[in-house]
């Protein structure tokens, strides 16, 4: 979703003379028909220094009051067991709180989901008005709209802005560039004249999502976004999203380091002006690996069909791979594949996987007196680590400062394997193993052998002393 600034400021500059016949627009009324659509999504995230409050904005879709809110306010870095009582707000009403749950994140179409939990007296439920979204282009000089919500210490209430298309961006997301002074806040539905929301804002470049950073109050005023995504790119998402008790399955083929092709190697193959992407490692075990298909094999095809170009070639291997990853697993698809210079492309069908399990997903424990955070294994420890998928162990997270841990230096990523000469199995044997040697010998050292850049190592932690 980065574009060069240089793309902005000529976009921005740039004056247009569109003369087309609309209806008169009411700001007022599209500004109180949206409201009722919008709510702050809150959460709290359970660190090991501390908890924190992080609030956004969130939209209804459906009329059970079920969300969506930019990826960005819950990304996949923090673990969904650190995340917390989460809840509704409404517009310029921050006392009243409703519970709710998060449904999860649907990395496809970078969104998450919460939904109000249900209520106990089904008279005192909540009636939601959902915002209506539709899949509607837009035209260079085309006014659209936005409603966001203020900042926390403005008691998060709407306010309404106005815009003109600037620019229309392929990119690996679609985008919709604006000029003038910008839109409203990330979290906003993006309307048209008549109040339907035909895009949404989501991840900005130097924007942040949140409604409530005492750090920079203000600054999702002082500094509003420019480009909002088209609606048709994530209205699938709405027919398919989290359900919450259950682990959203991701297309996944088994590539890392998809590249596109520099000149040298285009024009080598004959490939000069075309769009084509380069295969990085072939995971072992996976679909692309059992295909047949090679480090260093050239995409040109998929389905029959030339690849999507976006607006600069770097972007051709993240279209692809978002292509695929929009896909259901299970699903077979036909790469056109070059391997030797000057042959035709031969067709090679895949069955598309589930992707591995990921790390935010992992049971953790945090030894308090060490100063250390453990998790579960995932199969990207392993495979990035040269080890055998079957390894087990816990992989260190974090780190407190000025701890014993920290003073024994252990650091962030090491693959714990044994604990006192013990084979380190998961997470809850690792927290079982440590606490009773803890209850045990309360004042000896614990000694773990860690795989740490290829290499093992010896880290002997001291208990701190009372």
């Amino acid at each position: 979703m980065n574009r060069p600034l240089a793309l902005f400021a000529i976009a921005s500059l740039s004056t247009l003379s569109v003369s087309f016949a609309r209806a008169e627009v009411k700001p007022a009324e599209l500004m109180k028909k949206a409201t009722d659509s919008l709510v702050v999504v809150q959460f709290t995230y359970e660190g090991e220094l501390g908890k924190r409050d992080f609030a956004g904005m969130a939209t209804i879709i459906k009329d059970d009051g079920t969300a969506i809110f930019s990826i960005d306010l819950s990304p996949r870095q923090l673990p969904d067991e650190q995340m917390t009582d989460f809840k509704f707000m409404l517009p310029g009403d921050p006392e009243t709180e409703i519970p709710v749950e998060f449904l999860g994140r649907d990395e496809r179409y970078g969104l998450s989901y919460a939904k109000p939990k249900a209520a106990d007296d089904k008279e005192k439920a909540r009636k939601w008005t959902p915002m209506k979204f539709v899949d509607q282009p837009v035209t260079v000089g085309q006014e659209v709209h936005a409603v966001g919500l203020l900042p926390k210490m403005a008691g998060y209430n709407a306010y309404f802005t106005s815009a003109p298309v600037s620019a229309t961006l392929k990119g690996p997301i679609p985008q919709v560039l604006v000029g003038g002074s910008g839109l409203s806040v990330i979290g906003s539905p993006v309307l048209n004249d008549e109040g339907d929301a035909i895009g949404f804002i989501n991840s900005q470049p130097d924007r942040t999502v949140l409604l409530n950073d005492p750090r920079a109050p203000y600054a999702t005023v002082e500094n509003p976004t420019r480009l909002f995504t088209p609606a048709g790119d994530f209205i699938p998402s709405f027919a398919d999203a989290p359900k919450g008790d259950e682990t959203m399955k991701l297309a996944f083929i088994g590539i890392t380091n998809l590249s596109g092709l520099n000149k040298d190697t285009a024009e080598y193959y004959g490939l000069k002006g075309k769009v084509a992407i380069q295969f990085g490692d072939v995971i072992p075990g996976f679909s692309a690996d059992r295909a047949g298909l090679k480090k260093g094999d050239i995409v040109v095809e998929l389905n029959g069909q030339p690849l999507e170009r976006g607006d600069i070639p770097e972007e051709t291997p993240a279209i692809f791979t978002r292509t695929l990853g929009r896909m259901k697993v299970g699903d077979k698809v036909t790469l056109g594949i070059i391997t030797e210079r000057g042959k035709d492309p031969k067709k090679v069908e895949v069955t598309l996987d589930d992707r591995p399990a990921q790390a935010n997903k992992s049971a953790r424990f945090y030894a308090e007196d060490l100063g250390f955070t453990s998790r579960d294994v995932v199969f990207e420890d392993t495979y990035l680590r040269k080890l055998p998928k079957e390894t087990t162990g816990v992989v260190v997270t974090f780190i407190r400062p000025q701890s014993a841990a920290q003073a024994a230096q252990i650091q962030p990523n090491d693959f714990v394997q044994l604990i006192n000469q013990t084979p380190v199995k998961d997470v809850k044997q690792f927290k079982e193993v440590y606490q009773a040697f803890r209850k045990d010998k309360p004042n000896e050292a614990v000694v773990l052998e860690v795989v740490r850049g290829g290499n093992t190592q010896i880290i002997r932690i001291e208990p701190p002393r009372e």
